[in-house]
């Protein structure tokens, strides 16, 4: 029997071990890693895609966000800073402060 795991290409061949050194090496090291990470399958390309779709979507409502909060100070003539944007905005400091270079 062949299969992969990991990255790893696994032949079972049929045949009784007497113990764990019997094993082939790649196998011992699948089964380590295995135990060491658990068997969680990696996402779906749907989620991945999902995911990278709906990323995009909040960027560019934060930057509509920080746009308008950039506009709304310059009308009341206020000084342009990440914590007067953020505040304005309704987002946090560090947000303001990441995309405000951005939006200039």
């Amino acid at each position: 029997m062949k299969f992969e795991l990991f990255g790893y290409s696994i032949n079972i061949e049929k045949k009784v071990l007497e113990n764990k050194e019997e094993m082939p090496k790649d196998l011992q090291e699948a089964i380590e890693t295995i135990k060491k990470y658990g068997v969680t399958p990696p996402p779906s390309q749907k989620k991945v895609n999902s995911a990278k779709k709906a990323t995009e979507i909040r960027v560019k409502r934060t930057k509509e966000k920080i746009n308008n909060a950039i506009n709304l100070l310059n009308l009341e003539n206020k000084e342009i800073t990440p914590y007067s944007v953020a505040k304005t905005a309704g987002i946090s400091y560090n947000t303001a402060k990441k995309y405000l270079n951005e939006a200039k």
